[in-house]
């Protein structure tokens, strides 16, 4: 299968989402986004610009750098 970051981005947010115990909703307050943003880049439906990634990575409290490698990881 060739890799697809969109959607190796979406898993990786997903799952620190849920490791946090957070709804789609709280994630999307914490990084001052729209609900829909959220639901949409978790889906691999749109692609985040790099502001919203490092938003999303503020409000996970994870570094981009190994937010990142985690989604290159998922890739593989």
């Amino acid at each position: 299968m060739p890799f697809d970051p969109t959607i190796a981005f979406g898993r990786v947010l997903r799952s620190h989402r849920e490791r946090k115990g957070w709804s789609q909703l709280k994630l999307a307050e914490a990084a001052d986004l729209h609900i829909n943003a959220v639901g949409l880049i978790e889906r691999g439906e749109r692609s985040p610009n790099l502001p919203t990634i490092f938003s999303l990575c503020r409000a996970l409290d994870v570094p981009v750098a190994r937010f990142m490698a985690a989604v290159e990881d998922a890739a593989r």
